[in-house]
């Protein structure tokens, strides 16, 4: 090749990377946080789970950065979502009391108001519950509209009763549409996968080809109806009714509940049994089906040219679910792996697909984002670490993250968890002890290590207490104590339904306290 002509490509090949280079810097990368409230990780084929539950989410997973071993900062909605868009654990951003968590301060500063200030459109689209901007959800975007309350009519289930997610996502793509030619921070969030599960009737029975709803919703509305007026119930009924108390009321409150509890002696029935627990589980994986299905608008949308080669997407759950592991079911009050570990993908131009099998934890989202969008946080109070270097295809260092279990109105924590590698050590303030679970012989945490490994107990125990400390300086640099925040009638008939409260004996929710933090033994 001739010089010149060598020198003339040479020439254009720099004007080219110039103009991108300044088209890069005028329009920084859009940033979108999507939120699905409740999904374990194993419970998606990415993370190995045997049902076809989430081809969607596996597809995209496959083009992202999978994190294996994510952990939640508290296993409830609240203070987890606070956490991934503060980087602040629950208990200095202050939401982490139940059921009144508060409003959080405003001195906490929040993703969006980060990106914000950089001239970012701010949106929100939630599925309301503990995900409205009340509890500080709100600080930074200029979009987050409110939801009225998501309450189901007696006898109803999701025959009469559809959930938001339809709704909130052609909002959402809408939202898209009028700020596409601007950088843009969207959060999307869910409460689709959480309980009562209410999927639609066709994925149950993608699940289980011989249920039929109409049929079996009849009988149990007779079952109760029967039960409510006469105070009795046969054995098929309270097996009836006890497999549909994750699915929906059929007109039996929580205290006409209490009639069935017992029955369950009287009849030999446990929630354990396998055709109950069974049906809960198909009612989850359903849901996920039925999430995972309507997720795919928003994932085109997602890859289409325009937005594809210039946003960051974030896929994230906030808690997950237990299914009878540790004797219970749901989330807030354990500290066990079915209810800590969250999904984590990230999926950006130029980052490579990967599996990540250290452990990180949500309060790592925010510095991970600013770094990616090139925004400096020397000047921001952040307890998460940046997992950039993950993203290249760097070995992470074993740092100890931490978990908050749900607190009950003014006390500050229930139960407190620090992971490290393989091991977990989870302090229950109540019963001033602690547990040690090896995670790798023993991936249920059925036994405790801790007379076998009297060091590493203590280690992690001394691990906890000093993050005790730095909680209270950060708490004193970063944040301050919540305000109040009185729910409204309809907040708390979306707490009852969500099966957080009962509303049927109402009390005035105390206003959450800014105590300090004990040291552990005190």
């Amino acid at each position: 090749m001739p010089a010149r002509h060598l020198r003339a490509l040479l020439g254009a090949l720099a004007a080219t990377c110039l103009l991108a280079t300044c088209r890069d810097a005028q329009r920084p990368p859009n940033v979108v946080v999507i939120a699905l409230d409740t999904l374990r990780p194993d419970c998606l084929g990415t993370y190995g789970h045997t049902r076809d539950t989430s081809p969607n989410l596996d597809r995209w997973a496959a083009k992202s950065v999978v994190f294996e071993n994510a952990q939640t900062a508290a296993p409830w909605t609240a203070p987890s979502l606070l956490s991934v868009m503060t980087s602040l654990y629950p208990s200095v951003h202050g939401i982490s009391t139940f059921p009144n968590p508060g409003t959080m301060n405003e001195r906490v500063t929040t993703l969006a108001e980060v990106l914000k200030a950089r001239d970012y459109a701010t949106g929100a689209f939630t599925d309301g519950g503990y995900a409205k901007r009340q509890y500080g959800l709100g600080q930074g975007f200029d979009t987050y509209p409110l939801n009225e309350g998501d309450t189901p009519e007696q006898h109803a289930s999701n025959l009469l009763h559809p959930m938001r997610l339809a709704e909130n996502l052609e909002r959402t793509l809408r939202w898209i549409e009028e700020f596409k030619d601007e950088p843009f921070f969207l959060f999307f969030h869910t409460y689709e996968i959480h309980g009562p599960y209410m999927p639609p009737e066709a994925d149950i029975r993608d699940l289980r080809p011989d249920y039929r709803e109409q049929e079996e919703h009849a009988e149990l509305v007779k079952k109760i109806d029967h039960m409510l007026a006469t105070g009795e119930i046969d054995a098929e009924g309270v097996r009836l009714v006890l497999k549909h108390k994750e699915h929906c009321n059929a007109g039996a409150d929580k205290k006409e509940m209490e009639l069935l509890y017992p029955k369950l002696k009287e009849y030999g029935i446990r929630t354990s049994d396998p055709d109950i627990m069974g049906f809960w589980r198909d009612l989850y994986d359903a849901e996920i089906r039925h999430t995972d299905r309507e997720l795919e608008r928003l994932f085109k949308r997602l890859e289409q040219a325009d937005l594809a080669e210039n946003t960051i997407v974030v896929i994230v759950s906030d808690h997950g679910e237990g299914f009878g592991e540790h004797g219970y079911v749901g989330h807030g009050n354990a500290l066990h792996d079915e209810a800590l570990r969250v999904v984590l993908m990230l999926r950006a131009p130029g980052i490579a697909p990967r599996r990540v099998s250290e452990v990180v934890n949500n309060v790592d989202v925010m510095p991970t984002v600013l770094d990616l969008v090139n925004v400096p946080r020397e000047s921001l109070l952040l307890q998460g670490r940046s997992l950039v270097p993950a993203l290249r295809g760097e070995k992470l260092p074993d740092t100890p993250v931490f978990s908050h279990s749900l607190a009950r109105e003014d006390r500050e924590g229930r139960q407190w968890s620090v992971r490290e590698g393989r091991w977990r050590l989870v302090w229950d303030e109540e019963k001033q002890q602690s547990q040690l679970f090896d995670m790798e012989s023993d991936p249920g945490e059925l036994v405790d290590a801790s007379a076998q490994n009297p060091k590493v107990a203590e280690r992690l125990l001394g691990l906890l207490r000093a993050q005790r400390d730095i909680d209270n300086a950060f708490r004193e640099r970063a944040s301050g104590p919540p305000g109040s925040f009185a729910p409204t009638a309809n907040d708390l008939k979306e707490f009852d339904h969500l099966g957080y409260i009962e509303i049927d004996t109402p009390k005035e929710p105390k206003p959450p306290k800014w105590l300090p933090l004990p040291r552990l033994g005190q």
